[in-house]
């Protein structure tokens, strides 16, 4: 195509000119002379960041409406539509970017932690554009099959790979720029833009990411941070995530169940990670037959649960949270937080891209919920936002996160206390389930694979 060959002539053309003598010179000098221009590229980034959130969001929510409709109309077609959508979200994430499976959290993390003499050869095999090309349409197939996945750490994950690609450009010309900045500031504004919560992306970027590094980079990460924010919201206008719950009064009295709350939740969340790092595991080394059966199968799953259950396994949560904080007389029941744990587990093994932080909500809100129930509580929507806070913070033990995450999406500030109690319990008590996040040991054993990768490399060198 001609067309192409031509966009390609031209980037030559332009890499050409950026690395030529004169101009790296000139432009190092102003950098050197002007300090603050080396934050440009970032902010460059960070709009690019907010500008495929919104995209992105707006796919998911589509497809995912999509799945209601179908199911809706004829439950039977997803039966026969969700297998289907499973084995070519796997497919895509197998044969065209292992990389791009799962929630892409992880592969950030030990993006940041790399200590190779090139670790740009591998962060392009965990982050790069093809990378996010394929997370965005496995991901989109899995929540037309209904799968029970989020966005937000795909959007990680894809907001990386941009930072990464504009900082592979301006290292042309200031080498002195490493790859930890970038992976940082683009982590804290995927998740910023994601959930419209720039206080979020900010702690999360400190607690989950970064902690040791925060003061290097902590100009580009809130610049990076608050200018994604503001294309979202000058997209889709200023919103909460999920709007404004109404709560009954707030008083210490409910520190019992906050406790009690991040107890279940601090289990829930603990024997979560541990069932995902396991089997996950065990499902890798398959033979890729079996991979594909095997997400065949949790296609049929969803479907046969939605069908005979609630269909509100499907999808990845959103939706849930907000019938459980706004529609008048609906209570979760047991079929629902069983559907909607098992449900995230199965869509997560099965190869396919998608998250976790959405749906952990979802059968946070939905523990809270039930407790509400048992308990006869006049405050149901307090005991569903701590649910959310304690689940999410025993999945990723960020317990900041959890709270900041909460607290920003539905503005209820006058419970801050009782929510941090629950994600303060709800972490301990994971911990001592599994003193390793997922995340982490997820993390861990990408990293011990691309040191066997280097040391194999050295080896071929010598």
């Amino acid at each position: 195509m001609d067309w192409l060959s031509s966009i390609q002539e031209y980037i030559k053309r332009f890499n050409q000119w950026l690395t030529s003598r004169s101009v790296r010179d000139r432009v190092q000098s102003l950098l050197e002379a002007q300090p603050f221009l080396q934050n440009v590229p970032y902010w460059v980034a960070a709009t690019i960041v907010g500008l495929v959130a919104v995209v992105y969001a707006e796919l998911i929510h589509t497809f995912t409406q999509m799945a209601f409709e179908i199911f809706i109309e004829n439950p039977y077609y997803t039966m026969a539509l969700s297998p289907l959508c499973f084995v070519a979200a796997w497919a895509l994430v197998y044969y065209f970017g292992k990389a791009a499976g799962g929630s892409g959290i992880p592969a950030v993390m030990a993006g940041i932690h790399l200590d190779v003499k090139s670790p740009r050869r591998y962060l392009n095999e965990l982050m790069s554009l093809r990378i996010s090309a394929v997370k965005v349409l496995s991901s989109v197939l899995c929540v037309l099959g209904g799968g029970a996945i989020g966005r937000e750490g795909p959007t990680i994950q894809i907001s990386t790979s941009i930072f990464l690609a504009i900082g592979a450009i301006f290292r042309k010309v200031w080498p002195k720029s490493t790859h930890q900045p970038w992976l940082i500031a683009g982590g804290a504004a995927g998740l910023a833009a994601a959930f419209n919560t720039p206080l979020g992306g900010i702690v999360f970027a400190i607690e989950e990411l970064a902690a040791q590094q925060f003061n290097r980079v902590k100009t580009v990460l809130v610049s990076a941070v608050i200018i994604s924010g503001m294309v979202s919201q000058w997209i889709l206008g200023a919103y909460l995530f999920f709007g404004y719950p109404e709560l009954g009064e707030v008083t210490a009295g409910f520190m019992p169940w906050a406790i009690l709350i991040g107890i279940i939740c601090g289990v829930g969340g603990g024997f979560f990670g541990k069932i995902l790092f396991h089997f996950g595991n065990k499902l890798r080394k398959m033979r890729a037959r079996d991979q594909a059966l095997f997400a065949g199968g949790v296609g049929l799953f969803v479907a046969f649960y939605a069908f005979f259950f609630t269909e509100q396994v499907m999808g990845g949560g959103a939706e849930v949270v907000r019938e459980l904080l706004f529609s008048e007389g609906v209570e979760a029941d047991l079929k629902l937080v069983i559907g909607r744990y098992v449900g995230t587990l199965v869509s997560y093994l099965a190869g396919v891209a998608g998250g976790i932080f959405a749906p952990s909500l979802a059968i946070g809100a939905s523990i809270g919920s039930q407790m509400a129930v048992w308990v006869g509580s006049s405050n149901p929507n307090l005991m569903v936002l701590a649910g959310m806070a304690g689940f999410l913070a025993a999945v990723t033990r960020a317990p900041f996160t959890a709270l900041v995450l909460v607290l920003e999406m539905t503005d209820r500030h006058g419970a801050t206390l009782q929510l941090m109690l629950t994600s303060i319990v709800a972490y301990v008590v994971s911990l001592s389930i599994d003193s390793h996040s997922f995340y982490e040991r997820r993390c861990d054993e990408i990293i011990a694979e691309i040191e066997d990768k280097e040391a194999m490399r050295k080896a071929e060198a010598k």
